[in-house]
């Protein structure tokens, strides 16, 4: 019986560790596009660079649509760009980011997440503020 159950803790060891190597999200660059209702947005990249457990999203052209004279977000407003800072819990991402020389009550949110065994992001993006903007992000290792 002593025989069993060493053998079953190191195969639980090994299993943890194995588990915990191939769950790690790769440091660097990720790099890939924007998309809203399943269609890829012409002229939308992102990015995502990881470094340690620190995460930065950016995207130059986030659609957005403006407070309409009738109070309603349904007036298109010019694409802007998107940038989150967070950190990496376990593989996913998820929170919001206000930019530090902001200060109009604007703030920027990512949740997604990373599969470490394709090297690959996916998550949403969204801008909430006088314009709203959302749009799901899928991204590779570069």
């Amino acid at each position: 019986m002593k025989r069993l159950s060493a053998a079953v803790g190191a195969l639980v060891v090994a299993l943890t560790l194995t588990a915990v190597a191939v769950a790690a999200v790769a440091p660097g660059t990720y790099k890939g596009d924007l998309y809203q209702a399943g269609k890829k947005l012409a002229k939308a990249p992102a990015t995502i660079k990881v470094v340690g457990k620190n995460v930065t999203i950016t995207a130059p052209r986030l659609p957005v649509m403006c407070l309409s004279p009738m109070g309603t977000y349904t007036q298109p407003g010019a694409p802007m760009k998107y940038v989150f800072k967070g950190k990496l819990n376990g593989n996913k991402v998820s929170g919001t980011y206000i930019n530090p020389l902001g200060g109009t009550g604007e703030y920027f949110k990512a949740s997604g997440s990373f599969a470490p065994a394709t090297k690959t992001f996916t998550g949403k993006l969204s801008f909430v503020g006088r314009c709203k903007g959302t749009a799901t992000v899928r991204a590779k290792k570069a």
